[in-house]
Order: C-alpha cells, then structure tokens, then sequence
C-alpha cells in the first residue's frame, strides 16, 4: 500500500494516545503492559507520546530483558533516548495508576496464551482500574471472538485498518468493551485488496419506511397469525402478537391453546384469538410466525406439521422462532428443503443454533461467524443468531448489528424480535429485508428505554413503545 510498517506503528500509538486523551483527560499516571512483538511496539509509542505530553509513565513488560525485532525493536530503542525505562510487570503496583494501556498481544495470537501473560492478564483484570487495548484486548481471538485462555476485559479497544469480527459479536463484544477504529491512513487502499466477511449495521444507518398513503387501510398491512402459547405459556405469543401489531401489522391473530384464551386476550381488544380450525386460520393469514410458547409436545409438534404442509400448496412468508426451530431440528431432514430464504426467517439463540446444526453451544459461541452461515445455507432460511452482536445471514451476505445492550437479556426479548420481523414480512419485505430492519429496529428500540430507564430491570414489553416511536420517526 506504499506505506512503511514502521510509519504504521507509529500512526497506530498516536490514535491510541489520542483516545487516551479524549477518554480520559484526567490520567497523570498510566502504565503500558507491553509484549515482545508489533503490539508491543505500539505500547512503546503511546510511552513515548505520554510522556513528551507531562504524564507519569510507566512500562512494563513480560519479558524486560527479552530482544525485540523489526519495528518494535525501533519503537523501544526510540522509548530509552528518550529516557524511559522499562521494569518487569511484577513490580509494578498496577492499582495506583490512572489507566492501564494493554499491548501485550496483537491480532496473530491462535493457541492458548502462556503461563507468564496469562499471569498478567489476570492482574490487569484485578486492578480496578480503566483500561485501553491497543487493536485488540489480549487474548482474544481475532477472527472467532472467545477468549483463549485469558483475555483482558478492556473498557476501550481502538483497532486498526480493518474491524476483526472478533471484537464485534459475542464474547469479543463484552471484552472490546467501546471500540474505536482507525484506518491509519491506508482504509481506501485496505478495502481495495480484502473482501469484508461482514457488514456492521446499525438503525441509525438503515433507509427510512416510506409514509402510507392516505388512503391506506388494515388489508394492505398484512394478516399475521402468530402460533404458539400451549397450555401455561401464554406470555410468549402474547408479547409476538401485541410487537407485531406495534410494527404495523394490519391484523394479528394468536393461534393458542384454548386454555390461553382468557389470557392472552387481558388488555390488549385489539388483538384476535383462535384455537380451533387450524387450516381454516392458516388460509386466512397473508403470514405466519410459529414458535413462541409452542412447546415440544403432540400438540405443538401437530402444529407445525399442519403450518409446514400448509407451505407446500401456498407461498406465505414465515418466521420460526423458540420450540418451532427445536422442533425443525428434530424433524429437519423431512422439512428444511421446504423452506425459502426469500420468505422465511429462522431466530435462534445459540442453544436453539447449536440443536440446528447438531453441535455444542460452546461451538456455536468460539464461531458465530460460520455458525449463523451455515444454518442460512443448510436450512434454506435467512438466519438470525441472536446475542450480543446479532448476527444476520442469508447464505451470501451476513450483517452484524453494532445496536443493543446487555438489559436485552431477559425473558421475552426474543418472542418480541419475532413479532417485529413477522410484521414487516406482512407488510412487504423480504426475508433479509426485514430480518436486518427487524434486528436493528429491535435492539435500538431497548437502546432507548436503557438510555431512560437504564440496563437493569428492562422488560420485554418496555419496547413496545419506543419501538413505534422509532418505525414512525427513525
């Protein structure tokens, strides 16, 4: 890219001293954990920078005596004529400083990190004290985003030229804590020769819906019916249906057991009910979500037998969510050749992704990435495997969703996101259309109550009304 490493290096340690800075303007004194390699090198120009601007610096490495090579050789020769020293990072006392700049380990890290820098790590996390990483917290991996063995838990990461989709879903997420990226000056260049995995996306970014008509009316919004809610599960399909009709469904109707009826049916007259006749409800819906509160026995596995048959004579958009994708599992050889990746849209979460794919939940975590790809390719489906970092894939593209927040992890948040995707599919998106407006729309609907209301203590149904204000007036 007609760019010197060295000259990289040091563009690097100066966007890093920059968000030292700006995050923490107060600092006087911090202390830089240095490795031997580039990320190491990077520590040593931040060093350097931090005391030519009066602060109180410290370095320390796992290895002082260790010789460097390249460039960050050169960074730490510049580091001592500028009269720095560098001590072992067991004597220093890393909770009386400022903040922590973690430069231990870069981005080539694979195998499980070593007994010396797995000791430091752990003290880092133990200081109680801020800490930035340097392109990416030590320890984490850069491509599949988990931890290995240890990792530092930074609240900052700024990251270099290219995001590493490890700091932005799942574990990598929560280690990355706020990510900062800078293109040292080569982002054109860069994007010139790599071809992305991903797309980040985010609410704010997305196109705006169109204003309805004047003339509009109910049956151009779609008729959704929402089946699930067997016999003492009645909330799931409720807070589906009610989403639904707060996205702009034109009518929805809960198909449940009829011992749900008086439930679901509290408070929300808008809302229609139904338990018998499944055919009948199945021909009368311009779109179907199945899934929330199904349950696993005859009743809901019936269900789902009578939703899938009903698909082979008459094209209708579907979302699959909860017990109906346990049950697509099971079952999945007879059924996923049915499905359509333009009209159907699958929403587990790592457990529910790990019975799909017949593997562990561990494995679906240490590779979202492929994971999320291989569910959309074998089941024919654009998949959305939720979490931290959600992820959006249909096979040929994947999106990663930079909106959302930890108060999401409550019972319901995902029977809401069904609603939401199945009422956009009712009112003319496609499959990826909606599940990325559903997604986004979803998590920057609970960023709102969390910016009111804060994190803790967040309820599924807290979204409703953000989240209308949010479809009207993004």
């Amino acid at each position: 890219m007609g760019c010197p490493m060295f000259t990289l290096m040091e563009r690097a340690g100066q966007a890093a001293f920059n968000h030292l800075k700006q995050c923490w303007p107060y600092a006087r004194r911090i202390v830089i954990l240095v490795g031997s390699g580039n990320n190491g090198g990077d520590g040593y120009i931040v060093a350097k920078l931090a005391k030519a601007f009066g602060w109180q610096v410290s370095v320390a490495a796992i290895n002082p005596d260790g010789q460097l090579t390249g460039d960050a050789w050169q960074a730490q020769q510049n580091w001592w004529a500028a009269q720095g020293t560098v001590l072992p990072w067991q004597d220093v006392d890393l909770s009386s400083f400022d903040v922590i700049v973690d430069a231990l380990l870069g981005t080539g890290l694979s195998g499980t990190v070593k007994a010396n820098f797995s000791q430091a790590i752990t003290a880092i996390n133990q200081a109680d004290v801020p800490v930035l990483s340097i392109d990416i917290p030590s320890g984490l991996h850069a491509d599949l985003g988990y931890p290995l063995g240890h990792c530092v838990q930074a609240d900052s990461t700024v990251t270099f030229v290219g995001k590493k989709i490890g700091l932005t879903s799942g574990q990598g997420k929560s280690y990355s804590g706020k990510l900062i990226y800078n293109d040292l000056g080569i982002g054109k260049s860069f994007a010139s020769l790599a071809k992305p995995v991903a797309h980040l996306i985010s609410f704010a970014h997305l196109p705006k819906l169109a204003p309805r008509a004047n003339h509009a009316h109910k049956g151009q919004f779609g008729r959704l019916l929402c089946i699930g809610a067997d016999q003492d599960m009645p909330g799931s399909i409720r807070m589906t249906s009610e989403a639904a009709l707060r996205s702009g469904a034109g009518l929805v109707r809960a198909y449940c057991h009829s011992d749900n009826r008086t439930t679901i049916a509290m408070g929300r007259p808008e809302l229609m009910l139904s338990s018998d006749n499944i055919n009948q409800q199945l021909t009368w819906a311009s779109g179907l979500a199945i899934g929330p509160g199904l349950g696993q026995n005859d009743w809901g596995h019936e269900l789902f037998v009578h939703v899938f048959n009903h698909l082979m004579q008459h094209t209708k958009p579907l979302v699959i969510d909860a017990d109906g994708l346990n049950i697509l599992a099971a079952e999945k050889m007879g059924l996923r050749q049915r499905l359509d990746n333009k009209r159907v849209v699958l929403t587990p979460h790592p457990g529910e992704a790990a019975r799909l794919l017949g593997c562990s939940t561990t494995d679906i975590e240490h590779n979202r990435l492929q994971s999320v790809q291989e569910i959309a390719r074998q089941y024919h489906a654009v998949c959305v495997l939720k979490g931290a970092g959600t992820m959006i894939s249909n096979g040929r593209h994947t999106w990663i969703c930079q909106d959302g927040n930890p108060g999401m992890a409550t019972g319901g948040m995902g029977d809401v996101l069904t609603g939401i995707i199945a009422a956009l599919l009712c009112q003319g998106m496609n499959a990826t259309q909606a599940a990325l407006y559903g997604v986004c729309l979803h998590s920057a609907a609970a960023d709102k109550v969390a910016r009111q209301y804060g994190q803790r203590g967040m309820l599924a149904t807290d979204l409703f009304d953000p989240l209308r204000v949010l479809i009207n007036n993004p």
